[in-house]
Formats: C-alpha cells, sequence, structure tokens
C-alpha cells in the first residue's frame, strides 16, 4: 500500500505534533510533512518521533502568515511527491495583545486568513489526481468549540463564560472557509472537516499543568482523534463540525 501524502502545519508541539505522532504510529503508512515556522524545532520534534515501517516524516519550513513562504513549501512537497492526500490546517495561535483590535487582527491573520492561504496553495496539490482507495482525499481544519456561535448563547454550554471574542470570531470564521471548502470540493471527492479537539494540555494559553487541572485532556486523544478522522472513520459526517469521541457541535 502505498503512504498517503500528509501535511500537518504548526506540527513542532501541541496537537500538530501529536497528530503527526498518531499518524507515524498508525497501521497505515503516512509520508507526513511537519510544518514548522521555526525549522531546527521542527527537527527537534521528528527527531522524538519513531515512525512504524512505511511511514516517514520531512520537516517542512511553513510560516503560515507568509505568502513568500506558503509558497516555497508548496513547490517543495510538488517537487518532493507531487501530490498532496491530506491537508490538516492545524497552526493557530490565542493573541494576548493588550489592544483589542490589535489582537483581533493578530488572531485573524493566523488563525483564519493563513490557513485560507495555505489551503489555496495546496489544493492543486490535492486536486492533481483523482481520489482513489488508498490515497482519500481530505482536509481538516482545526477549530474550537470557541467557534461555535450557537454554543456562544448558550448559558449551559461548557464554554459559555469564557469571553476570548476574538479567538471565538477567528474559530467561526475558520468554520465557514471549512464549509465553503466542502461545497466547491465535494465534486472532485474532497471531504473537508472543521475539527473541534476539545481543551487539551497544551501550552497555546498558561501552562499544561495548569490546563490539567482545570480538567484538560492530554494532546494525545486529539491527534488520535484526528487521525479517525483522516483515516475515513468519521466520514459519515463530512460537512460537520466534528468533535473527539464521534460527537459533533452546532455551527
Amino acid at each position: 500500500m502505498a503512504a498517503s501524502v500528509v501535511l500537518v502545519t504548526g506540527a513542532n508541539r501541541g496537537i500538530g505534533y501529536e497528530i503527526v505522532k498518531a499518524l507515524v504510529e498508525s497501521e497505515l503508512p503516512y509520508h507526513v510533512f511537519l510544518g514548522a515556522r521555526d525549522v531546527e524545532k521542527g527537527k527537534t520534534a521528528a527527531a522524538s518521533l519513531k515512525p512504524r515501517s512505511g511511514s516517514s516524516i520531512t520537516v517542512l519550513e511553513l510560516e503560515v502568515s507568509s505568502a513568500e513562504s506558503i509558497a516555497k513549501a508548496a513547490a517543495t512537497v510538488k517537487a518532493e511527491t507531487g501530490r498532496l492526500d491530506i491537508l490538516v490546517n492545524n497552526a493557530g495561535i490565542v493573541d494576548e495583545n493588550s489592544d483589542a483590535v490589535a489582537r483581533l487582527r493578530n488572531t485573524l491573520e493566523i488563525n483564519t486568513i493563513a490557513p485560507y492561504a495555505v489551503s489555496t496553495a495546496f489544493k492543486p496539490l490535492l486536486l492533481v489526481q483523482p481520489e482513489t482507495g488508498t490515497q482519500q482525499k481530505r482536509i481538516v481544519y482545526v477549530s474550537s468549540g470557541l467557534g461555535s456561535i450557537v454554543e456562544r448563547l448558550n448559558s449551559g454550554g461548557r464554554y459559555y463564560s469564557i469571553p476570548a471574542a476574538e479567538y471565538r470570531m477567528s474559530k467561526s470564521a475558520l468554520n465557514m472557509l471549512a464549509a465553503c471548502d466542502a461545497f466547491e470540493l465535494k465534486e472532485h471527492g474532497v471531504k473537508v472537516f472543521a475539527y473541534d479537539p476539545e481543551f487539551v494540555a497544551t501550552s497555546l494559553t498558561g501552562s499544561p499543568e495548569e490546563r490539567r487541572k482545570m480538567g484538560a485532556l492530554e494532546p494525545s486523544v486529539s491527534g488520535e482523534s484526528c487521525r479517525d478522522i483522516i483515516e475515513g472513520k468519521r466520514d459519515a459526517d463530512t460537512q460537520k463540525f466534528v468533535s473527539i469521541n464521534g460527537t459533533d457541535l452546532a455551527w
């Protein structure tokens, strides 16, 4: 079986790293491009992983806010593999700028505009060949339950008391991007998902230890759940806002 070609952005730590780890430890073969803004950090992350036979990792320099970096990364993938089967738009931030408008601009730039730019650059490599039994085409946008408009107004929801207006807006917009791609690409055999990895113990905000005390899941749970999407276990939920453990969220 030929290895599926996957790109995971922002993959040298956190959820992105765990997605790469879950893939290269899978019984199915993958060639994973580990996208990292800092190549050395990407190499360190890749060196800590032990792919199963048939799987491999290439560290790919990718600054998602740079058009030049995105174009260079797409050219590298094209030159090395000639195609892309799975795109996981994972890179994201929680901006802590004290100025609210600046915070919104920065957050939208990385959490919404950058995934749009990355997907636009890599779609030709997703569409270069038809979907087959071993190379099924998917785009996964790593979103957040905080992006659900319905849940924002649900006083009984678990995230109701969390303000995070800028982050919420960026993820709601990202969900619309996923919906637009699902519409645009459905005739090309590309399945598109907005994916909520749940509240996990990463260093996105605060320390992993602090987040664990607040009930955060281990990031490996999110990585393995994303692998389920990539391996077709959630195909009945394509064009939905999906979360872990087989659940889905209201948009």
